[in-house]
């Protein structure tokens, strides 16, 4: 009896995907076929999505192999170490949640719609009916996670909506503490289409072990259906300790950032959309300077992305590891503790931007802390900036010292192009 009732069980889990992925094929297919109509009749007709814009085409079907052979060898060699349980999907959706919204596997072996790119192949989850961009999928990684421990993330992810969307499809991490207070912590996105998988990368770590850790997937406007192919999350050998160790304020040889102590004023450094200033104390003296005379902080920051920035072209070469130090603290508008997080503004020769996440710290306004992090360009950029961001509009950033030098020890490849509005430039 119990084999029967075992049967029955696959044999209704099957019917159930297999229907679901018949609606969704005819629903787009209907959407494409009603789309195609539109167009016809209203040639001068645009979406009016700030998001959308026409994806590059060039060099797509050249870099698909390449692209594919990457993802192999990804699974390949961090499989042993991977916390993401059913990475790519081959158990169904199991131990997956779509985040208020509904999800379904493509088997590896189904026919696919003839709306789909040849590239868009092999299994890969697709999360659909989503009304909001924070809807996507999730898992729960508490128990697979540690305080003090660096992880690396690789997803390869893309879409399905209009005939030539673009979105961006971010890494997410949802932080809840005992207290209930829920934090969100961002690891990485890129720039995703029809036309090709797409990689999202980036690190995160815990400073304290919170009560419950979600890593999700999310970013596309609503109605854009997110197509996830496999996610894995590892923690290399290297701990927080060796890190440490490695990096250090003190440490000027062959660090990439000019004025890094704010000897020569405010030179080499700009606003992120906001104003700098340069301080040798702060609120009736009690904000000193870390190390040195001086330190600088951000004034009139209006957005989460607003902060204090210095371009490094020309000082940072693509294929060498790059690890950065920071002595930072936030000032003003009631907040005592806020994530600050470092990253690498890139753009390409193409005008494509990258915006990668190096390293985040949460800081308080009691005390200086040091934000670690890597990073790693894999093109031949036309212009890199790195900048610090993170709390919350009104809330001043506050830098002390900024170190760039090369890593002992290579990270993972950067995030590939990521397209959004331009900030500061």
């Amino acid at each position: 009896m119990s084999s029967d009732l075992q049967s029955r069980k696959s044999f209704d889990v099957w019917a159930r995907e297999t229907e679901a992925l018949r609606q969704y094929i005819m629903s787009r297919f209907l959407k494409c076929c009603f789309t195609s109509s539109v167009s016809r009749q209203s040639p001068d007709s645009k979406g009016s999505r700030d998001i959308m814009e026409k994806p590059s085409t060039s060099n797509v079907n050249g870099s698909v192999q390449s692209e594919l052979n990457e993802e192999v060898k990804d699974s390949i060699s961090t499989s042993a170490t991977n916390i993401i349980l059913n990475h790519d999907f081959s158990g169904g959706l199991h131990l997956w949640h779509p985040n208020c919204c509904n999800g379904f596997v493509v088997p590896s072996e189904s026919g696919y719609p003839q709306w789909l790119s040849s590239n868009l192949r092999g299994r890969f989850a697709v999360i659909t009916n989503r009304t909001e961009c924070w809807q996507g999928l999730e898992q729960d990684i508490t128990n697979r996670v540690s305080a003090g421990s660096t992880y690396e993330v690789c997803a390869w992810v893309g879409i399905s909506g209009d005939l030539g969307a673009v979105a961006d499809v971010q890494a997410t991490l949802k932080i809840e503490y005992q207290d209930s207070s829920v934090n969100y912590l961002f690891i990485g996105k890129t720039s995703a289409s029809m036309e090709r998988w797409e990689k999202v990368e980036g690190t995160f770590s815990l400073s304290t072990m919170p009560h419950r850790v979600t890593f999700y997937l999310e970013g596309p406007s609503p109605g854009i259906d997110l197509l996830i192919r496999s996610v894995v999350v590892t923690c290399p050998t290297t701990n927080q300790s060796d890190s440490q160790s490695t990096g250090s304020l003190c440490d000027d040889n062959e660090n990439i950032i000019q004025n890094p102590r704010f000897d020569d004023g405010l030179n080499s450094w700009s606003g992120r959309g906001c104003k700098i200033v340069l301080h040798d104390s702060m609120a009736d003296g009690k904000v000193l300077p870390m190390s040195g005379k001086f330190f600088a902080s951000t004034e009139n920051r209006t957005q989460n992305w607003n902060g204090i920035q210095q371009e490094i072209t020309g000082r940072v070469q693509r294929k060498l590891a790059y690890e950065i130090v920071a002595a930072v603290r936030i000032f003003g508008n009631n907040v005592s503790s806020s994530d600050v997080r470092a990253t690498l503004w890139v753009q390409a020769a193409d005008q494509r931007e990258q915006y990668i996440g190096i390293g985040s710290v949460q800081a308080t306004d009691k005390d200086w802390v040091q934000l670690q992090g890597k990073f790693l360009l894999n093109g031949s950029p036309s212009k890199v900036v790195i900048y610090l961001e993170g709390p919350p509009p009104g809330t001043d950033i506050l830098l002390d010292n900024f170190v760039v030098k090369h890593a002992a020890k290579a990270p993972p490849a950067s995030p590939p192009a990521i397209e959004r509005t331009k900030q500061g430039f």
